[in-house]
């Protein structure tokens, strides 16, 4: 059977099951045309699938690097969780279209999160019970002016093929016999977001008897979703860790002995890597290289570069090829640092090659010597931290920009560290507060950071506060809520606890609130307080206010003394505890360590 035997017919037995609802919207002239149009849709669709498979079913990875390998060949499929302890298995896209017409599929970097919405687009294509789409919403960055969703997705079929009519289009669209996949809502950039949400919510207004599943990092924007339902991914349980390894063509040698230690010790041991489809692809890929896995994620990457670099074929063990820049381990790993922060700070993953070349054309012009040409080279084909899709050049993983972007701070004088990193932030808030660049500099650099970045921003931030106590005036900033459900757990059933989180992404206080965890007061008495102000404020919420499970509560609504007094010390009233103090701890340590200093001077 040809391909494009395989993806025959199709759209037309589609069309055919939904056919009701198109009918209802044709004129007259056009009903009489059906059967010509039913042949149209067919062929458009039968192209658009034949080239949409072709795109998303073979991918490349850190370890399948120089050749795209069949994701079905190595994908592992996760388990979502619903709510706070509902699990739905990835593999039934039933069990996942029968939640709602609308989903949000949510999972922080490296979780796997596009690589499952192919693998759903792969497996509708060959269940034939919806036409699948796929999108990437970061395109929606390339936009310049007014635009509509069907007219953007309209352009995305015409790019693979599609070559209907658009008012044909519409009335497709009106069946509902499509399944939309939507890639990357934290891509959007910050400025196009508002607009963005505005223009789906017509298009879902419009076309809601189609399916939509929008997959992001972690966001609290969330409740703008108004219609859709949250699914979180979950992290690779042991056995899936396994599995995965085992599907994934490596050394065979190294690959046994990694599958012993990770059986053994290494999941135990490193569980938060080794849950992360992404990380345990790098714990396979430096095991060879490094006895001990590192505690800290900027060390991890470390490792995986400098193995990246120094045995350019990831599946042979002991495999070289030469550079064709002719850089230095230290002249590379310089230049690739300033070429990711400037496109981290651009809001960049996807180059056309005249960016890449422009790029890196800045950076190496006093480099004697250097090619921007041969550079690519080595980063697409030696290292190959960026692949080519198409025309443009894309980063293997936004990881791996994120920890260059944070080297690249990290080697910054202090004021320029100060500068540069302060200016980050305030471009984009929900960025600072959620990627890994700001967390990666604190654990390299940690004084600098604080003393360059850190408190300035407190200190700005704050000149605003006109409340005598600090709490109060993060409180107000955060927006708390409070939700209380069954905990996932074994004995989930017999398990309700209270889930506070507050909506505060849009703001500056996001990125404070952010990297106070790294001051928290996490004593086991301060865990045990925590624990037993939010047992007394569900007992308080279901007694005296009447809550029920599942149900949400916006403290703004809650006038009352004792609620507050308990809330101020469950985990989020200790974050904004260590938020109010921040500013105070922050000008004691570096008292501190200066006067340290001098001590050690003195003698």
């Amino acid at each position: 059977m040809t391909e494009s035997e395989l993806y025959a017919g199709i759209a037309t037995t589609l069309l055919d099951k939904f056919a009701g609802r198109i009918i209802k919207g044709l004129t007259d002239p056009v009903k009489k045309a059906w059967e010509q149009f039913k042949i149209d849709f067919d062929i458009v669709f039968r192209d658009y699938l034949k080239n949409s498979v072709e795109k998303y079913g073979k991918i490349k990875t850190i370890l399948y690097r120089t050749e795209p390998k069949p994701l079905n060949e190595f994908f592992e499929c996760p388990n979502l969780r619903q709510g706070r302890s509902t699990i739905v298995s990835g593999e039934s896209i039933d069990d996942l279209l029968d939640i709602s017409h609308f989903l949000i599929i949510e999972g922080t970097g490296g979780i796997g999160k596009s690589t499952f919405l192919k693998y759903v687009f792969l497996k509708e294509v060959s269940k034939r019970e919806y036409i699948p789409v796929f999108i990437e919403l970061k395109d929606i960055n390339q936009v310049d002016g007014e635009y509509e969703i069907s007219d953007f997705i309209f352009q995305k079929l015409f790019d693979l093929g599609g070559t209907m009519k658009k008012e044909c289009m519409d009335y497709a669209l009106q069946s509902g016999c499509f399944l939309f996949l939507l890639d990357g809502y934290d891509e959007i950039s910050t400025d196009k977001k508002d607009a963005f949400l505005r223009k789906f919510e017509r298009f879902c207004d419009r076309f809601p008897d189609n399916y939509f599943i929008v997959s992001s990092r972690p966001y609290s924007e969330f409740v703008e979703f108004q219609r859709f339902s949250v699914l979180t991914l979950c992290n690779l349980s042991k056995e899936q860790a396994l599995s995965l390894v085992n599907k994934i063509e490596f050394d065979i040698e190294i690959k046994q002995r990694f599958l012993e230690a990770l059986d053994k010790k290494l999941y135990k041991r490193h569980q938060s890597f080794a849950s992360n489809p992404l990380l345990l692809n790098i714990m396979l890929l430096t095991f060879d290289n490094y006895a001990e896995i590192p505690e800290k994620l900027h060390l991890f990457y470390a490792n995986a570069f400098e193995t990246l670099y120094s045995k350019h074929d990831a599946t042979k063990s002991g495999f070289r090829r030469e550079l064709k820049c002719g850089l230095s381990y230290d002249a590379f790993k310089k230049t690739f640092a300033q070429f990711c922060f400037i496109t981290y700070y651009q809001g960049k993953i996807e180059l056309t090659h005249d960016e890449v070349v422009t790029i890196l054309g800045k950076i190496g012009a006093r480099m004697v010597g250097f090619n921007p040409q041969n550079y690519i080279f080595d980063l697409v084909n030696s290292i190959c931290v960026l692949y080519k899709d198409g025309l443009n050049y894309k980063f293997t993983h936004r990881s791996f920009q994120e920890y260059f972007a944070a080297i690249f701070l990290k080697e910054l004088p202090d004021q320029d560290m100060g500068k540069i990193g302060t200016s980050l932030v305030k471009k984009d808030y929900y960025q600072s507060a959620h990627d890994s660049v700001f967390p990666m500099l604190y654990d390299m650099a940690e004084q600098r950071f604080e003393q360059n970045i850190l408190l300035p921003f407190v200190i700005e931030f704050e000149t605003v506060c006109e409340k005598a106590d600090k709490y109060d005036f993060y409180y107000e900033k955060i927006e708390p809520v409070i939700e209380f459900d069954y905990a996932y757990s074994e004995n989930s059933e017999d398990n309700p606890r209270l889930f506070l989180y507050g909506y505060f992404d849009k703001y500056p206080v996001s990125f404070i609130y952010s990297m106070a965890n790294h001051y928290r007061n996490r004593s086991q008495v301060c865990l045990e307080r925590s624990a037993k102000a939010e047992k007394r404020l569900l007992d308080l919420l279901t007694n005296k206010f009447g809550k029920s499970l599942g149900e949400r509560v916006e403290m703004s609504s809650l006038d009352d003394k004792e609620v507050y007094s308990l809330f101020k010390s469950t985990w989020i009233g200790e974050q904004l505890n260590t938020m109010a103090k921040l500013r105070e701890t922050l000008e004691h340590r570096r008292r501190r360590e200066t006067q340290d200093l001098f001590g050690f001077l003195d003698g």
